[in-house]
């Protein structure tokens, strides 16, 4: 069992280096011909400052932030007017009342989509800081890319302790599963993207019936991106983290409600597929007790494998101090996923941002 386990690390580490090498880095800045920042706000108050002032340093010529204030009970809406005031290069969008046939991020995104008349759409989430040339980048990269749809993981700070655990485990996920060398295939099932960072060719986007055509999904960039591949559209996924970071969560409640929403939509809820990870992810969490409890070569090597794979994956993602906690991520991660699957099987409803989703 012991050299089992050593075999299934080293493979896990060889796969994760190899697959790292087909993420593209973004390209030298070249600016668009006209390009939609496109950003729903719902609640956001604690972001709204840092975002806009993140935005002011990065726009450039023929580019204009369209922001949607999806009827926020908190001061997101004085924020956003005192800090885009009398500046022309913002506009804001007051919400209207959800339909009870749309999720709301998705319900959000399409309002902004219909105002927006620029030939780029890039839709951020408001938790999220750009470098200054971040915007000209994305669209050189999707150029090179020869895409439709582009999108990335960003950088993630995190404050809290399963904040350190869970959310770095985004990365984790693309580098062991998905072959990046496939990004580009057009086949739904090579599915790749973030919704934090969404860069769209307006008019591709409007064929494939943009965010209208997914407005029930909870896990909308899976489903958006999967929606390009479906009409044959090239989508691809880049490193975007040197230049975009987002504050997702910030306390540990947040953490977990927030995952918890969309950890197995993300699978198509596919109960076979929620096994295979759990499968996958329960093996490498029990490296840490094998070590501990039968001590050899096979078993600490192999734990030091895994944890050479998330240093590596760690150091590409811009997060720092946080692959020594692989372990305890991977228990929680099972912990989260198997808690997401049950949820399922007896039908409860999810919660997020006051809003109630069967």
């Amino acid at each position: 069992m012991s050299m089992i386990l050593f075999i299934f690390s080293l493979l896990v580490c060889l796969y994760t280096f190899i697959n790292l090498m087909f993420l593209p880095k973004l390209a030298a800045p070249v600016s668009p011909p006209s390009l939609a920042i496109c950003i729903p706000l719902r609640n956001e108050e604690r972001n709204v400052v840092k975002l806009l002032d993140s935005l002011k340093r990065a726009l450039g010529p023929n580019m204009h932030v369209y922001l949607y204030e999806d009827r926020s009970t908190d001061e997101t809406r004085n924020l956003l007017l005192q800090q885009t005031h009398q500046d022309d290069r913002f506009t804001i969008i007051d919400g209207i009342e959800l339909p009870s046939d749309w999720a709301g991020k998705v319900h959000a995104c399409h309002q902004l989509s219909l105002v927006a008349k620029e030939d780029y759409l890039l839709f951020l989430d408001a938790d999220i800081t750009l470098m200054p040339d971040t915007m000209p980048r994305l669209y050189a990269t999707m150029r090179q890319e020869n895409a439709s749809f582009l999108s990335g993981f960003p950088s993630f700070p995190v404050p809290t302790f399963l904040g350190k655990c869970l959310i770095p485990m985004q990365h984790v996920l693309i580098s062991q599963h998905l072959p990046l060398a496939f990004r580009k295939v057009k086949h739904p099932a090579f599915a790749a993207a973030n919704g934090m960072v969404v860069l769209v060719e307006r008019e591709t986007y409007l064929h494939v019936g943009g965010h209208q055509a997914i407005q029930t999904a909870l896990v909308d960039d899976l489903e958006l991106c999967r929606t390009f591949k479906q009409h044959g559209h090239t989508t691809t996924l880049v490193h975007v983290a040197p230049y975009v970071s987002c504050d997702m969560y910030a306390t540990n409640g947040e953490v977990w409600q927030g995952f918890l929403k969309n950890v197995f939509r993300g699978m198509n809820d596919s109960y076979f597929v929620g096994s295979y990870f759990l499968l996958f992810y329960l093996v490498q969490f029990s490296l840490l007790p094998a070590a501990l409890l039968f001590p050899s070569w096979e078993t600490i090597g192999g734990l030091a494998l895994l944890l050479l794979a998330r240093y590596r994956i760690d150091r590409m993602a811009r997060i720092r101090h946080v692959w020594w906690l692989h372990p305890f991520a991977t228990g929680l991660y099972v912990l989260l996923l198997a808690t997401a699957m049950i949820r399922r099987a007896r039908k409860r409803e999810i919660t997020w941002k006051g809003r109630v989703y069967s």
